[in-house]
């Protein structure tokens, strides 16, 4: 699959990029919306990976809500709708559902930790940059689910992933590549 040169991105998420950028920090879009994009799904989810830590999201946006901010998600909150802006992470530990996150990490770290490679995609909206570490890509164009990284690894810090994983098969009619599939039963 080849990127298209640019993305539609609304308007308001362009204003939250323009807003970390000026203030020194990375913006990238990141994620659900930019997979169904290249999907040609229609979406409206886009969420927003930053260098900038919580507390200098809020300090940027005039109204912000606390989404998850523990895990590095604040709610941005601009013309009746809210827009997550999560900062670079890595885990530090898990419990095989929540994870406890360090801040710090660059884009690629973030995207190591993601679930599957077509949500590790990234595209930078004001440089019309991609970033695709893990070949989200070639996986959308051969329909297949694969984990980031190790399977078994993935699994064990969200055993949520397995159901995502499914559900991401069915809804797309994707296949699951055999590695993860192995993990996803074991």
């Amino acid at each position: 699959m080849t990127f298209p040169a640019t993305l539609d991105i609304p308007p308001y998420v362009m204003e939250i990029a323009r807003t970390l950028e000026a203030a020194g920090h990375e913006a990238w879009c990141v994620g659900g919306a930019v997979r169904d994009t290249l999907l040609g799904v229609p979406n409206t989810d886009y969420d927003v990976a930053t260098s900038a830590t919580p507390e200098q999201v809020k300090g940027l946006f005039r109204k912000t809500i606390a989404v998850g901010e523990r895990f590095g998600t604040v709610g941005v909150y601009i013309r009746r709708r809210t827009y997550e802006v999560t900062t670079f992470r890595r885990d530090v530990q898990t419990d095989g559902r929540h994870a406890v996150v360090e801040y710090g990490a660059s884009l690629d770290e973030d995207l190591a930790r993601r679930d599957f490679t077509i949500n590790a995609i990234a595209y930078h909206p004001l440089r019309h940059e991609w970033r695709d570490p893990f070949h989200g890509a070639g996986d959308l164009e051969g329909r297949r689910i694969r984990a980031v990284g190790s399977p078994a690894e993935r699994f064990r810090e969200d055993y949520l992933r397995i159901l995502r994983g499914l559900r991401f098969a069915a809804r797309f009619d994707f296949a699951i590549e055999p590695d993860t599939w192995v993990a996803m039963q074991a």
